[in-house]
């Protein structure tokens, strides 16, 4: 399995160091502009290869274009965020961003499945499958957010995490809609858990939490990344291993008064191809909220391609 990797600062570094664990990778190709980092980087991931005993190819490139034959192609390149910055903030300056990646990576693997990690992820996603028109394009979506919201429901409650089962869906960003309708501990529904155990729960401050967490990490450490580099191993490892999982990734859906489908999260099954989502079992209000956050990702979207054809 040829994987590629463009952009490998904080993220794609970690990302390609969590991939180089995963057995059913052979090849591994990384890309960023800044001169030399990708092969000094690329040595490194060596160094860590000689430890585990395993044999990886790895190709170091200065242009996504020198990319070919990739089987999945992770999009990672972009200005990151800071701490005073909401994701949509990024929006023009990623736009110009994920245009020339865009055309530079698609020729050379049009039967590639695009994976795309760049801020605001779910309408980069949409403008990357706009100028490429290929057939398997995806944002990271709302699976990181889920991740999160896993680890501080199972604090919040004094459970393992194992023990929790639950979604984010919508925007990666201020309209994520948290599915509690959807939310089992150790299999038993939220609602019923917290009878059982005569407890209350403040669900508006598990979900002012879980939004703030990203923030404060950056504000501390610079930014994230090995959170976000487990979330995107685990669709790559859906993908790669036609696992089928339910994972909260945003493919194109249709969204109610929007001439076109939006790439919105709603958990869905993914393998090689896109399965089902679980849109049909969520709330009247949930489908609402995630509609609602289509619609401002459809926004942000429309802004980041007037700025593209206008550059």
């Amino acid at each position: 399995m040829h994987i590629g990797i463009v952009g490998v600062g904080r993220v794609g570094r970690a990302l390609a160091y969590t991939l180089i664990h995963e057995n059913y990778i052979t090849e591994l190709s990384l890309v960023d502009i800044i001169p030399n980092l990708s092969m000094v980087f690329s040595e490194e991931l060596r160094h860590a290869l000689a430890s585990l005993g395993r044999e990886i190819s790895i190709n170091h490139y200065t242009n996504p274009s020198d990319i070919t034959n990739a089987d999945i192609v992770l999009i990672t390149a972009g200005k990151p965020r800071t701490p005073d910055m909401t994701r949509r903030d990024l929006a023009h300056v990623n736009a110009r961003i994920i245009k020339d990646i865009a055309e530079s990576v698609f020729p050379g693997n049009k039967e590639a499945r695009f994976i795309v990690v760049t801020n605001p992820v779910d309408a980069m996603a949409m403008l990357f499958k706009k100028l490429t028109r290929a057939e398997f394009v995806i944002s990271s979506g709302t699976h990181l957010d889920t991740l999160r919201f896993k680890v501080e429901l199972a604090r919040t409650l004094g459970v393992p995490v194992r023990h929790v089962e639950t979604y984010v869906a919508g925007e990666h960003g201020p309209n994520s809609v948290f599915l509690w309708s959807l939310t089992r501990v150790n299999g038993i529904p939220l609602h019923q858990f917290l009878h059982e155990k005569g407890i209350s729960l403040n669900t508006s401050d598990v979900e002012l939490k879980v939004k703030e967490i990203a923030r404060q990490i950056i504000s501390v450490l610079g930014g994230t990344c090995y959170g976000p580099a487990a979330a995107f191993r685990d669709i790559v490892r859906a993908i790669a291993l036609n696992t089928c999982r339910i994972l909260s990734i945003a493919s194109p859906i249709k969204v109610p008064d929007i001439p076109e489908e939006v790439m919105v999260s709603v958990p869905q099954k993914i393998g090689r191809n896109l399965g089902y989502t679980l849109l049909q079992y969520l709330s009247d209000e949930e489908k609402g909220l995630i509609y609602r956050a289509g619609k401002a990702i459809y926004e942000t979207y429309l802004s980041a391609l007037r700025h593209v054809e206008q550059s």
